[in-house]
């Protein structure tokens, strides 16, 4: 079985092209989709609203050199709101072409059109090379992946980087080697860097790959590895750490903006209004954001924000199983439309209309669901289940970051791309299936092609 991405004849010795023409041809495809989508939905005059005006804003703070920024009434202010990663990408480009939004936007259809080869990568070290073909593919068409595109928002670079982690960290537990240890912890740095969800990946990652490392490396050595993730974790993330704790006076690992999403998601307004129930509501928060918030620093009114959140849960103890439901509902429905969240869409658009009627979202998950689910039953009871189980600890992971938080597509999005992954699994299983029967041939469970 080949581990690697090309599994095409070899061309003549020096003649790259026949192995990387198959995985050229998957990026320009899912490139194509969404710089189109990106045309159409957002257009090359518009404007950024909501969360992507803020990542623009502080982009072209640190391109103009005002440092990483928010704009306010007396001026530029140091802020840690939003993770570093993509606005400081973002700023190089502005430096390069100047203040352009829409140049932001097709930046990130660039970073996007990374997924699916990313995706093909991870899923061929887990289920081999038909299943990552199968599923960059997939990945290539998938409507969330290429929608998320159209907007300058951390989902897509988040995205790409938890898949590079995940990659590395498959390809150590499978050659444990210190650098490959160092360079997982140095990925899933940059994870954190770009979304802070992801600092508490690596300990998940870690109690995944403990047993698996023990059957190769004697304890200290499994120890001094295990060590040098989380050194090269903390030598990525710490010198942000150390940033903020200078400019803002607090211990802030990556963003101040956990507090407010905590409320967002945990208030009356998005409880008791049957229209929010499971998703979020901003209306507490930019109320107290305009009274009993403003003149506080970032840290103080995050710390007032989570506080505020708890004391709404407190109250509401009795209603947590019910929370949890409405809010993993939420996080995995079917539909597209994703309720008074949706403030940074441009829904007027044709476009908008269009996808609104047809709801892509839907159709997509009526045919991939079920083969997901198929492909996971695969996975749990194959001869490499405990292996193959990284990506269902990371999906359980995020599914509970909903259920405390709230339930939206976008925290859904960055684990897409492994639901993929195990439709592709499912599909690859049917289709053998389908194969062997035509041949009068009988599938031996567990098998791998």
């Amino acid at each position: 079985m080949s581990h690697g991405l090309a599994t095409g004849p070899r061309g003549p010795r020096g003649n790259p092209w026949p192995e990387v023409r198959p995985w050229l041809l998957m990026f320009v495809a899912a490139l194509g989709l969404r710089v189109a989508n990106a045309w159409f939905a957002t257009g090359p005059h518009a404007q950024p609203a909501s969360d992507p005006a803020t990542y623009d804003t502080v982009a072209w703070n640190l391109a103009r050199g005002a440092g990483f920024a928010l704009d306010g009434a007396g001026g530029a202010y140091a802020t840690a709101f939003v993770p570093p990663l993509l606005p400081w990408i973002t700023s190089l480009l502005y430096r390069a072409v100047g203040h352009d939004y829409f140049a932001a936007v097709l930046l990130g259809c660039v970073i996007g059109s990374l997924v699916p080869l990313l995706l093909a990568a991870f899923a061929t070290r887990m289920f081999g090379s038909p299943v990552g073909r199968l599923a960059g593919w997939l990945a290539v068409v998938h409507p969330l992946l290429v929608y998320f595109c159209g907007y300058l928002l951390t989902e897509t670079p988040f995205t790409v980087t938890l898949l590079l982690a995940l990659l590395l960290s498959a390809e150590w537990v499978k050659t444990p080697r210190p650098g490959r240890a160092f360079g997982t912890g140095i990925a899933w740095g940059l994870a954190a860097l770009t979304r802070p969800t992801a600092l508490a990946l690596p300990l998940l990652v870690v109690a995944w790959a403990w047993v698996p490392l023990g059957f190769a490396l004697p304890a200290r050595t499994r120890l001094r590895q295990i060590a040098l993730l989380l050194i090269g974790l903390a030598l990525t993330v710490g010198p942000w750490t150390l940033r903020n704790a200078l400019v803002l006076r607090a211990f802030v690992p990556v963003t101040t903006g956990a507090g407010g999403a905590l409320l967002v998601g945990n208030n009356a307004g998005a409880w008791d209004v049957p229209a929010n129930r499971g998703g979020g509501s901003n209306d507490l928060w930019e109320e107290l954001a305009r009274t009993e918030y403003r003149g506080l620093s970032e840290t103080e009114a995050d710390v007032r924000a989570r506080a505020r959140a708890v004391a709404f849960l407190r109250e509401r103890s009795s209603e947590w199983p019910a929370m949890a439901v409405a809010k993993s509902a939420r996080f995995w429905r079917l539909s597209a439309d994703a309720g008074p969240t949706r403030a940074w869409q441009r829904v007027a658009l044709p476009l908008g209309r269009l996808l609104r009627a047809m709801d892509p979202l839907l159709l997509w998950s009526a045919v991939v669901l079920p083969l997901a689910l198929w492909g996971l039953g695969l996975s749990l009871r194959g001869p490499r289940r405990w292996f193959q189980s990284l990506s269902l600890w990371v999906i359980l992971y995020f599914t509970w970051l909903g259920i405390v938080f709230f339930g939206s597509l976008r925290m859904r999005v960055p684990i897409e791309p492994l639901v993929v992954l195990f439709a592709a699994a499912g599909l690859h299983d049917l289709g053998r299936r389908l194969q062997a029967r035509r041949r009068g041939l009988r599938v031996v469970a567990g098998s791998r092609g």
